[in-house]
């Protein structure tokens, strides 16, 4: 995310909560309600997801050779900079949400404590390598074209608790219109799975990786059709706001029907994971013995929300 973007966002956030801050420090105080509130209603998620982490040319991996020790020790092989493997969007679709509020309400506010949950399907989208990382960039021609690269966001889920202040624009018969904010968290769980597939010999990986399919080299042999994987979960907390607006219709002396449009933002949330396998064998970098992990971040969480429901008044 941007600071300039980061910076919008919290310009506008902040207008509003001085202009809610001013309208409640002027209002007189009466009894009020407490009251609960169900919804349903449907989520849109986009997010940014980003890969990085420690990377070598393929030639640099000592566990393909028989005799580690002849592995090429170059700059290009001992290089220990993270650098960013993947970046890309994400769209993971619209899913069904469910919201559950209590609060109370006096004369035209409404202050409440609400869950939201929703997930999501997911997306898969080309891991396509970075263009700043000449270790990845270099293997282009390597991967296998039955089964190109890809980078997979599955199982999306996101449990959201807000505190919400309300306010209400009058108090028709029919409907009466709200507009709101809040802040909160959002725990976030998701499924990662990333493949990264080889030609096979017969499919001319020597050529492609720059032997002599007549004399290949050891390392070019071993490699061929050996897949590096990551498959693992991301667990992580955001914190975050909520801008929404809506209106309530009054059903009965305590009852009322709402419909409620939000627009949230959250903070990324990041991991760093094993991989399950490099090249076809044991998670490690170059060198045969570092672990290689790299850390997934996930960020522009949030989205909008339309929810219905009904809301009870005691």
């Amino acid at each position: 995310m941007s600071i300039v973007k980061l910076h919008a966002k919290r310009t506008v956030f902040g207008a509003a909560a001085l202009a809610f801050a001013l309208m409640l420090a002027a209002a007189p105080v009466q009894a009020g309600e407490v009251y609960v509130g169900l919804g349903l209603g449907l989520a849109g998620d986009e997010i940014g997801v980003t890969a990085a982490g420690v990377t070598h040319p393929t030639r640099c991996d000592s566990m393909l050779y028989s005799d580690p020790a002849s592995a090429p020790m170059d700059a290009a092989c001992t290089d220990r900079t993270p650098r960013r493997m993947f970046s890309d969007t994400f769209d993971l679709g619209e899913a069904f949400s469910g919201a559950l509020s209590l609060g109370y309400q006096w004369n035209r506010w409404r202050l409440e404590a609400e869950f939201l949950a929703s997930s999501h399907d997911g997306d898969t989208r080309p891991a396509i390598a970075d263009t700043g990382n000449a270790a990845l960039v270099g293997k282009d021609s390597e991967w296998s074209a039955l089964s190109p690269p890809f980078f997979r966001v599955s199982n999306f889920k996101s449990r959201q608790l807000f505190v919400n202040l309300y306010y209400a624009f009058g108090d028709s018969a029919v409907w009466t219109p709200y507009a709101g904010i809040g802040a909160g968290f959002a725990r976030v769980n998701a499924d990662i799975l990333v493949s990264y597939l080889r030609r096979t010999v017969a499919d001319g990986y020597v050529a492609a990786a720059g032997g002599d399919p007549m004399q290949p080299e050891e390392w070019q042999l071993a490699a061929a059709g050996s897949e590096s994987r990551l498959d693992a979960d991301l667990r992580d907390n955001a914190f975050g706001y909520q801008i929404a607006a809506g209106l309530e219709r009054k059903l009965a002396e305590k009852t009322s029907a709402f419909l409620t449009l939000r627009w949230s933002s959250f903070g990324e949330v990041s991991e760093s994971h094993l991989w399950s396998t490099i090249r076809s064998h044991a998670p490690v970098q170059a060198d045969g013995t570092t672990p290689f992990t790299t850390v997934q971040t996930f960020d522009d969480l949030g989205g909008i929300t339309a929810t219905a429901g009904i809301r009870y008044r005691f």
